[in-house]
């Protein structure tokens, strides 16, 4: 008897308000909510899109999401549901197939008595009652929500983000991992809490998968609804897996119980290590935590030992520079620099230089803040600031220690660089590193940090400064051709080539990336008698540039546009390694050479590279008739 009450209610219900049909415009401006001329221009943008009227007013921002909801809701008196404090039982959920409520954009909330109440997006279409009667079983009770409510719970309810358990059981099968690290200031609790958890192989996982990809860095990040995990591969961050944001303090909070970090301190940035073996690998891992706005935030530099140490002739360096650097290193006395910003591999660098003149008669001993590599035969110590063992504080001592080679992580300061100065020219090879743009501005950065010229022109005596760019996976390369604007960034002209142009597509091999590691792209700058004698008379970066470049120095412009004609790299690595003007090079249509953009005419082949006016001298664009500053023809009549 309650059930035919409820029904006779129900069509009475749907009598009223669906029979007539009314239409959505007259309703929101019976509640007051819109104007004819509102409708006039909604309905003409309708007929354009072909979307649904409400969606067309959201759109234009006439009216919110909210207020229309809540207009239908008075109008049609049918109630109003607020999803985002609604639970819902997950019985409920389950009268309506997940497929069905995405395509009707709407969610069963409740159910009693043979009646399902189901909020809707839009309640004025029938035809979703009746197909919903039909497929449930039950008679509709309709109430109303907002679209993006309705669509956020049914993600929630239907797509739940995997369980941490789910994931790392998938991995169940991989090669553990063994880390080695003291498991300090811990407490018994809080690592309890921690040793029989999925998070322990979630974490292992983030960190395999990033050493399978060779990754050299993992991003953990706290964001406001999720935690990201990011890897740098081949110097880009590329996204790795995400993650429900309430396992970001028990993730960061593991990773700190393997760095022997304190996980009570949340306020402050820390610093520790990891070492990780396994059948097959051997990696040290760097872990810094910042606490950032949402939550603490976490990296981990991969120090992977099988893939840092490489040779001279595996950095990617031109036949030329690699002899004129094997000939730096290969002196009794004198400093070597390498210069270039953070990430340029000018560690690698260095190491690959102490690799090449390793033996058991040379003494080699290197400062580091902090020891990246550990290196046999070589003694590293490492710096640390705490109990006062700083760069010159070591310098002093290692100075009595006999040494043949000294590597110096940086160059911060002029105490440091004074001290490293007077090694070199003490008897000793001194290798360090510099953040500047280019080789010549280490001379000057020098200079500038205090240290007398005469001093810099009798004991440098060659200097490297260096770039990474990817490089185009071998397995996707293809032939192509630029686009004009970007030909138009080295002076090139699509129809006057001088050389075939190749990318990666993408492929499994590279991720889908298109490139497959990197190499380097370098100047390296002989200091000379003339350059000494413009060293000694501190003259500009930009003096001492040309006068490399007269005695055959390659910028890294020209480094850069060699690795594009022979197919390693692409226009876009090295526009985005090298965007200094003067660095930047085009490549001469007749000879093929590389040559500055600053040249009007080629110097090898004389070939005009910019094309000026006869008259005044001033550059001038190739299809011009007349001279617009000096009114001179620049096509004279036959």
């Amino acid at each position: 008897m309650a059930d035919k009450d409820s029904n006779q209610k129900k069509n009475a219900w749907q009598n009223e308000n669906f029979v007539s049909r009314r239409k959505l415009g007259e309703l929101l401006i019976e509640a007051g909510l819109l104007t004819n001329e509102n409708i006039k221009d909604a309905l003409e943008v309708q007929k354009r899109t072909e979307k649904r009227l409400g969606e067309v007013l959201i759109e234009m921002k006439i009216i919110s999401e909210e207020e229309m909801a809540f207009a239908l809701a008075m109008q049609l008196k049918i109630p109003f549901i607020d999803l985002m404090d609604h639970n819902i039982d997950d019985d409920v959920i389950e009268c309506i197939p997940g497929e069905v409520s995405q395509k009707f954009v709407c969610i069963p909330v409740a159910l009693k008595n043979n009646i399902l109440d189901v909020a809707m997006a839009d309640p004025l279409d029938l035809n979703i009652m009746k197909d919903l009667q039909f497929i449930t079983g039950y008679n509709i009770q309709p109430a109303i929500s907002t679209r993006s409510q309705i669509i956020e719970t049914l993600q929630k309810h239907y797509h739940p983000e995997k369980s941490i358990k789910d994931v790392a059981e998938e991995f169940v099968g991989d090669i553990g991992m063994e880390f080695i690290t003291e498991e300090k200031d811990i407490e018994e609790d809080d690592f309890e809490t921690l040793k029989d958890s999925p998070f322990i192989k979630m974490v292992d996982l983030i960190i395999r998968n990033a050493i399978k990809k060779g990754a050299s860095d993992v991003h953990i990040e706290a964001q406001e609804n999720q935690v990201r995990v990011r890897n740098r591969v081949d110097g880009v961050l590329q996204d790795s897996i995400k993650l429900p944001k309430w396992t970001q303090p028990i993730i960061i909070s593991r990773i700190k119980v393997l760095a022997g970090l304190n996980i009570a301190e949340k306020r402050l940035p820390q610093d520790g290590r990891i070492k990780v073996k396994a059948k097959n690998i051997s990696v040290d891992l760097r872990v810094s935590t910042l606490p950032t706005y949402y939550g603490e935030k976490a990296v981990i530099r991969i120090l992977n030992k099988e893939e840092s140490f490489l040779e001279m002739d595996q950095l990617g360096f031109a036949q030329k520079n690699l002899a004129i650097i094997k000939n730096f290193i290969q002196r009794p006395q004198g400093m070597v620099l390498c210069t270039g910003p953070t990430g340029s591999g000018k560690t690698s660098t260095l190491y690959a230089c102490m690799l090449e003149i390793k033996s058991e008669e040379v003494n080699i001993i290197s400062v580091e803040d902090p020891v990246e590599y550990e290196l046999v035969g070589v003694n590293q110590v490492q710096i640390n600031e705490k109990v006062g063992l700083s760069f010159p504080f070591i310098l002093r001592s290692i100075l009595r220690q006999d040494p043949n080679v000294i590597m110096i992580g940086e160059i911060r300061d002029e105490e440091t660089a004074e001290i490293s100065i007077q090694a070199s020219m003490t008897g000793h090879l001194v290798l360090s590193t510099l953040h500047t743009n280019d080789a010549p501005a280490a001379i000057t950065r020098l200079i500038d940090i205090g240290i007398p010229p005469y001093l810099i022109a009798s004991s440098v005596v060659g200097v490297i400064a260096q770039r990474l760019v990817r490089t185009i996976c071998p397995d996707c390369k293809e032939e192509y051709l630029p686009n004009r604007d970007l030909l138009a960034r080295l002076n090139l002209d699509s129809d006057e080539l001088p050389f075939k142009f190749y990318r990666g597509v993408g492929c499994l091999n590279c991720n889908n990336t298109g490139f497959k590691g990197r190499t380097v792209i370098e100047e390296v700058m002989i200091i000379g008698p003339k350059i000494r004698e413009l060293i000694q008379s501190s003259s500009t970066a930009d003096t001492l540039r040309e006068a490399a470049m007269a005695m055959g120095m390659t910028t890294l412009g020209i480094s850069g546009m060699k690795k594009i004609e022979m197919g390693i790299t692409t226009i876009e690595e090295v526009l985005k390694a090298v965007h200094q003007k003067e660095e930047l090079t085009t490549v001469c249509p007749s000879c093929g050479k590389a040559v500055s953009l600053d040249f009007k005419d080629c110097p090898y082949c004389k070939k005009l590279l910019i094309p000026t006016c006869s008259s005044c001298n001033r550059i001038v664009q190739p299809d011009w008739v007349v001279c617009p500053y000096c009114r001179n023809n620049l096509k004279p009549e036959s």
